[in-house]
């Protein structure tokens, strides 16, 4: 069990590595027309004035930006991922008037203000970062595991759909995958939208 853990761990530090690398190199012109077209496409995929958390987008993520405008014309609601902490994620509002700083563990743009706080049961749709993912709806993440422990835990029906936003370049063939790593329901890039058949164990 020890050496099985220990070959995943570089297993997927070795993805990490490589996938950063390959996302870095996307030309600036491509990275802007994904990033249309991946907001085109969720927008098509959601259900009517939604409550939707999405992060906001950092280095060479698929961009958020044009996201943001677009669920605000849609008339949903948006909020964006605050680390606590405790190391777990709290969802806040998104609107013109939230106040942006860089901070938490990860130095990453969260609201400053923290009210209204919701978990991840309070949203019809969470849009999910990742590094990878493959064709059963495997992650990869970062490495620091907070989408994973937001996300555990029983659904109520189908909610909240875990949605990844990625580059299609970012797929892989089989991702090493253990218990504590969430699957996704679907996936949006570029190329299009894709569903994944949902498991007992979600």
């Amino acid at each position: 069990m020890g050496d099985t853990l220990i070959s995943s761990a570089a297993r997927k530090a070795a993805l990490r590595r490589q996938l950063r690398q390959a996302r870095a190199a996307i030309p600036q012109a491509q990275r802007i027309t994904a990033a249309r077209r991946a907001t085109r496409l969720l927008l098509r995929s959601l259900p009517p004035r939604c409550r939707i958390a999405i992060y906001l987008s950092v280095r060479s993520e698929l961009s958020t930006t044009p996201v943001r405008a677009a669920l605000a014309r849609a008339g949903h609601q948006v909020f964006v991922p605050l680390t606590m902490r405790d190391w777990r994620l709290r969802f806040v509002p998104l609107d013109r008037n939230t106040v942006l700083r860089r901070r938490g563990p990860l130095q990453l743009p969260e609201p400053v203000s923290r009210r209204h706080l919701k978990t991840a049961r309070a949203f019809d749709v969470i849009l999910v970062p990742l590094l990878g993912f493959d064709a059963d709806g495997g992650r990869l993440g970062n490495g620091g595991g907070y989408y994973d422990r937001a996300l555990a835990g029983s659904r109520i029906g189908c909610k909240p759909q875990r949605i990844g936003y990625a580059y299609a370049l970012q797929e892989v063939g089989k991702l090493p995958i253990e218990a504590f790593d969430v699957r996704l329901d679907a996936v949006v890039t570029e190329k299009g939208l894709r569903r994944f058949p949902q498991r007992q164990t979600d």
